[in-house]
């Protein structure tokens, strides 16, 4: 198998930095539009503002929406840093399952490949004939 390993550390890497700079750009716009909440009107003292901010008859409000928008955006965030770690582990696990590499490091399949190499030797096979009842 034909890999480039520092082809895909960096691009693990690369995944994983995208994750937190996307996540410092989700805080970046939430610290500029989440003084504007306030704005939405007083839940506690206004039923319009409550309504939509709170929700009514089951559904949900625009708090509860921003709450489950700012989860998905930190799932997302955290997916992003969770694939690039797992593409530069996985090039990590195919490097040392490469054969090369483990025919130096374990002495278990080095002494398996030789066995499989080597010349068979004649087996003694007996010569005098054998008797039949």
């Amino acid at each position: 198998m034909d890999i480039d390993h520092s082809s895909m550390r960096k691009s693990g890497r690369a995944i994983h930095d995208g994750g937190g700079e996307f996540g410092e750009a989700v805080n970046r716009t939430w610290q500029m539009l989440g003084p504007l909440v306030p704005y939405f009107g007083d839940p506690d003292s206004d039923e319009a503002a409550r309504i939509f901010r709170r929700g009514q008859d089951g559904h949900p409000g625009f708090d509860a929406a921003c709450d489950d928008l700012g989860t998905a955006l930190r799932d997302l965030t955290e997916s992003y840093r969770a694939i690039g770690d797992a593409v530069v582990a996985m090039s990590s696990n195919v490097k040392d399952a490469e054969w090369a590499g483990m025919m130096v490091k374990n002495e278990h399949l080095k002494a398996l490949k030789e066995f499989a190499e080597r010349e068979d030797r004649p087996l003694a096979v007996p010569s005098t004939p054998v008797e039949r009842d």
